[in-house]
């Protein structure tokens, strides 16, 4: 049992070396470094990517809102964005248009008279085909 005791407190001793060694310090240092940096990467491209989107938002909003107070008279290089802008809205509108007009149609349709159908089979004759169905499906089972 001493052996036993002895070959353990020896491979723990040789564990506690490695461990304490400068190459195994080093490697250990590195990689949390580079985890270190890898994190910080991912949180800055998630803070550029968050803030780059409210920037798109503000231009956006400032465009909307000059759009809106220059629309009737529009200057230089914007008279052909507005132009653009204007067709687009046009174009935008005549789809909401027929959008609706289709949506109309179609509630009109479902409000109309339901089919009534039918059923002109007589119920002890579908019973007996069920019942040939069973007593083929029992036999082919056995």
């Amino acid at each position: 049992m001493a052996d036993y005791k002895e070959l353990f407190g020896s491979l723990v001793n040789k564990a506690k070396d490695v461990m304490e060694s400068t190459g195994v310090t080093e490697v250990y240092q590195k990689g949390a470094s580079r985890t270190k940096a890898y994190s910080r990467i991912a949180r800055l491209t998630l803070d550029t990517n968050s803030q780059a989107e409210e920037l798109r938002k503000v231009y956006t909003e400032i465009g909307r809102l000059y759009f809106e107070q220059a629309r009737e008279n529009p200057e230089g290089v914007f008279a052909p964005l507005f132009a653009q802008a204007g067709k687009l809205m046009d174009e935008l509108k005549a789809k909401e248009d027929e959008l609706e007009e289709l949506k109309r149609s179609l509630s009109a349709e479902a409000e109309e008279k339901d089919i009534e159908v039918e059923i002109t089979q007589d119920i002890d004759e579908f019973d007996q085909v069920v019942s040939a169905t069973e007593a083929e499906g029992k036999g082919g089972e056995d």
